[in-house]
């Protein structure tokens, strides 16, 4: 499976956060009435502190190596008087444990992740890209980057098809969209195999992560001309965290196009 997930690749990619991309995507924006928070210093912990939504956080770590932009759930506001000093929530962390502060102007400056207080001493879902600096206040206070999840194997067996688009329902909620492609992103071979992945943070806030959910996806492709065609057919199927389905197929049929083809 491993090997699949070198050969496809998120159709979001992966983008560095730098200045220019900031500015240019709007999940980036103050929202209308954004709020204004005080970060305040207490000397009794020599540590400056951000209090949101009855929770306290502290200056916890930095970006390591790169996040995608779809990372980003939503701005909450911004930071001691300085509109272009945000602060985000993060897609990959539904419980809200961190939040990510970063200066608008700085092109070059990295983020900066701080951690809910309440999380002292705790091993809590971090996102790959958090990178601990090691602070003393936080001692022995765990991280884990891995995340169960339910995969699901793709098999192309349909020609001149350039990307495989889905759309994932988990218990008839929308949870999230994606795809594969090949990472030169050049047409892809028939009888490829790619893995459609739900992960854990995709679970968690419509479904009970250790009970069976529903999982419902739609199809779509992109061929090497450049149309975007619609997959017949719909995959649904129970599943659980740490599942693991193979051989769904996407195929061609002149009287119908693409078309989805279950072998398990």
């Amino acid at each position: 499976m491993e090997l699949y997930k070198i050969a496809a690749i998120v159709l979001s990619g992966a983008i560095l956060l730098s200045g220019c991309n900031l500015k240019k995507n709007p999940v980036y924006d103050l929202p209308a009435g954004a709020r204004n928070y005080e970060q305040k210093y207490y000397e009794d912990q020599d540590e400056s502190l951000i209090e949101i939504d009855g929770r306290t956080y502290s200056f916890f770590g930095t970006l390591r190596g790169k996040m995608s932009d779809d990372s980003i759930m939503d701005c909450v506001g911004y930071l001691d008087g300085d509109k272009n000093t945000r602060i985000y929530r993060l897609m990959d962390d539904p419980y809200d444990n961190y939040i990510m502060v970063k200066n608008m102007e700085g092109i070059m400056e990295q983020p900066s992740f701080y951690r809910a207080m309440d999380t002292r001493q705790k091993d809590i879902l971090t996102p790959s890209y958090i990178e601990s600096l090691g602070y003393e206040c936080w001692g022995s206070s765990g991280i884990h980057y891995e995340q169960s999840e339910a995969v699901i194997g793709l098999v192309c067996n349909a020609k001149n098809v350039k990307e495989i688009g889905y759309s994932v329902k988990i218990n008839d909620e929308d949870s999230h969209v994606g795809g594969v492609r090949l990472a030169n992103f050049g047409i892809i071979k028939q009888g490829e195999h790619f893995t459609v992945e739900i992960q854990e943070n995709r679970v968690i806030k419509i479904a009970d992560k250790d009970k069976p959910f529903t999982v419902t996806i739609t199809f779509t492709v992109l061929t090497g001309d450049g149309d975007e065609k619609t997959v017949t057919g719909v995959f649904t199927h129970d599943m659980m965290l740490g599942g693991y389905l193979r051989d769904l197929e996407i195929k061609y049929d002149d009287s119908i196009g693409y078309y989805l083809y279950e072998n398990i």
